[in-house]
């Protein structure tokens, strides 16, 4: 299964305070603490690891993991590289994190029997609900290319659990995606059978 998670820094750094009392211990596991305090860039590694953490919870919930409210449960391994791993329970799953001067971008890597769709873009900076739909078009746009399909007849509906789920008119389509949007940046992820 797929998911993903963009951290616009910029607004990152105007909107939230991660060193206040208690965040770091209500968010991460004492190995992610320690990674964060010896870390030559705290406040990246934080938003590094939250974009990990949030990605490989949407790919838990789309494996049929039940909803829940406790960062820490799901343990990052992090390695040298842009690669590391998350664990939630029984659930595994590897992660590649993309950064740039902008964003922080984490996605789960999918099996080799899919092609998978990464693609992060600028969206205008405004209320949620006006960036979900900036960020839903884009999703069409390339789905509709990608499957020579109508972008004007495709829609998300909530299904099982309030998972998103891709509609071509009310048919269903099994196309398995993620879509993730913060400040001015938002990101999908799908996959392809290969």
């Amino acid at each position: 299964m797929i998911g993903n998670d963009i951290i616009d820094l910029s607004y990152t750094k105007e909107t939230t305070n991660w060193q206040r009392p208690g965040f770091l211990a209500k968010v991460f596991n004492e190995t992610e603490q320690d990674a964060i305090s010896r870390a030559q860039d705290p406040f990246l590694l934080v938003w590094e690891l939250w974009s990990m953490k949030e990605a490989a919870y949407k790919s838990y919930l789309r494996q049929g993991g039940t909803a829940f409210n406790n960062p820490k449960r799901i343990k990052i391994s992090l390695s040298n590289t842009n690669k590391s791993s998350a664990k939630v329970d029984s659930f595994q799953c590897e992660l590649f994190t993309e950064k740039s001067t902008d964003y922080i971008l984490s996605f789960t890597l999918s099996p080799s029997r899919y092609s998978q769709v990464n693609e992060a873009f600028k969206i205008s900076h405004s209320d949620p609900s006006t960036q979900s739909a900036q960020a839903y078009k884009k999703l069409f746009k390339r789905i509709a290319i990608d499957w020579h399909l109508d972008e004007s007849a495709l829609c998300i509906k909530k299904g099982p659990a309030r998972i998103p789920q891709l509609y071509l008119r009310d048919q269903k389509l099994e196309i398995v995606f993620s879509l993730s949007h913060h400040g001015q940046f938002g990101a999908f992820s799908f996959l392809k059978s290969v």
